[in-house]
């Protein structure tokens, strides 16, 4: 497949269709397609939970939670909760608050949690001069109270991943290692497909029953959450990095 030569790809739906071509990525993508109507009428039946996002957007901003409670469907959104007896009726709502935008519909993942607050993750890689990948580490971000985003703008708070799994620094090396080996097969995945990117910060998912799940891979991605990264130093030495990567913008 010939590569996409954008240096920053935006789209979510493009990351995905490039990512799903890969048959060693495939088991970490979500169930995940462009909104329509019809289409969220079959994957809300699939599923008992959707997240709809704009396919470009930032910060979880315009992100809405799609659930069933009580026999009905619910749709959440940042200021707001609406209540459909039927499918049919949730779709046509969802169609009239995304207007004329473009929308993904994506699997909503039984995200691990703390005190009832949902928590994912952040890893951070850079491309070296020699074509390799630095892994950074992982970072991971909890929700505000009764908010469905982990983003730092809506109340959000960074976890270190052994906390968030609720282990030892000894017992959280293995997840340690198996979440460096995915986050490098994913950034060689994106390179393969968007030769020109030279960052990654890949939003990362870990259920209930452990198993990893890839949301989001950002290519110009926000990097504070590792201010509170257990190492003093390595938030200095991101920020050297970013700003020797960007220097040619």
């Amino acid at each position: 497949m010939k590569g996409y030569m954008i240096k920053y790809p935006g789209r979510k739906w493009l990351k995905h269709v490039a990512l799903s071509g890969e048959e060693e990525l495939r088991d970490y993508l979500p169930d995940t397609e462009p909104f329509t109507p019809k289409g969220f009428v079959s994957m809300i039946d699939r599923y008992p939970v959707l997240f709809v996002k704009p396919d470009l957007g930032m910060k979880g901003q315009g992100v809405m939670k799609i659930y069933y409670k009580d026999g009905r469907i619910v749709i959440r959104t940042e200021d707001g909760r609406f209540s459909f007896q039927s499918a049919k009726f949730a779709a046509l709502k969802l169609k009239q608050l995304i207007g004329t935008k473009r929308y993904i519909m994506q699997q909503g993942i039984d995200l691990v949690q703390i005190d009832g607050n949902p928590i994912d993750f952040r890893i951070l890689l850079h491309l070296r001069k020699d074509a390799t990948w630095k892994y950074f580490g992982v970072m991971g971000k909890v929700a505000a109270p009764n908010k469905y985003v982990t983003n730092h703008s809506s109340g959000g708070r960074a976890i270190r991943l052994h906390h968030a799994l609720g282990i030892t620094t000894q017992e959280c090396e293995p997840w340690e290692k198996k979440l460096k080996e995915m986050a490098l097969k994913i950034a060689r995945g994106m390179k393969k497909h968007f030769p020109l990117i030279s960052e990654l910060g890949l939003d990362i998912a870990i259920d209930n029953e452990h198993r990893v799940w890839l949301l989001e891979a950002n290519t110009r991605p926000q990097f504070q959450l590792f201010r509170h990264h257990s190492n003093p130093r390595l938030y200095a030495q991101i920020a050297s990095s970013v700003k020797h990567i960007r220097a040619d913008d």
